[in-house]
């Protein structure tokens, strides 16, 4: 088993469960302000990523792709549901209640992509399970542990939810690690790289609620862009 994922989404539990429960010592406009902070941060750290982009052509296609994948199989609407459960369902344990709910749900599920569906993250699970180093993930932890208060104490015990998805789906990557890795070379790493920065700018403008794009529905790019930055190397 990953230490690097057990720890990463340990750090996103207890961070959302501090927050959620101390977040509330924090003046308001404290809370927003760290809130919003992060969301800049996901902003700064896609164009970071950016850099690493190799083939422009191929990124723009998968993302285009996918987004009409995800849109024709309503991923963010799926997303948007199970999250209204969870919502409703932590709300009657701890007898609290949101007034707007799509507004809420927006959010969350922002976060989710933000804590999941990093390049940082992936990159990090797929490198342990590959070569068993969890430095990625073990710095990635402790950005993570500190997000995971800032955006609970604005928004409540379901951020520490997002640590039992995190934990899947890094865990799969974790596994899968030794298949894709041989099949992969730096120009498909470095696009794989660019194209969750893009995401990641999408989320940090969703976050810091500048442009409510469906990003959810862009996820499927992650899984293509690799071997479409391949392909484009290969015939053009």
């Amino acid at each position: 088993m990953s230490i690097g994922i057990i720890i990463n989404s340990a750090c996103v539990l207890v961070g959302g469960l501090l927050g959620s429960f101390f977040g509330r010592l924090l003046p308001e406009k404290m809370r927003e302000s760290l809130y919003g902070l992060f969301g800049y941060c996901s902003i700064i750290i896609g164009i970071i990523l950016l850099q690493n982009i190799i083939s422009m052509p191929a990124v723009t296609l998968a993302l285009i792709l996918c987004t009409i994948i995800g849109e024709a199989l309503r991923i963010e609407d799926q997303i948007n549901f199970a999250s209204l459960k969870l919502k409703n369902f932590i709300e009657r344990l701890t007898n609290t209640a949101s007034s707007d709910n799509d507004a809420y749900i927006a959010k969350f599920v922002g976060l989710l992509m933000l804590f999941c569906t990093g390049s940082t993250g992936i990159l990090g699970a797929i490198g342990e399970g590959v070569n068993g180093d969890s430095t990625v993930l073990l710095t990635k932890s402790v950005m993570d542990i500190f997000a995971a208060f800032a955006f609970a104490a604005h928004m409540g015990p379901m951020i520490a939810c997002i640590a039992v998805p995190q934990f899947i789906f890094f865990s799969l990557l974790f596994w899968s690690a030794s298949f894709i890795m041989p099949l992969t070379n730096p120009q498909m790493i470095g696009d794989f790289m660019a194209c969750g920065g893009i995401l990641a700018i999408i989320t940090g403008f969703r976050i810091c609620e500048l442009k409510q794009f469906r990003v959810a529905n862009t996820l499927p790019a992650l899984f293509i862009v690799m071997p479409l930055s391949q392909l484009w190397r290969t015939f053009f």
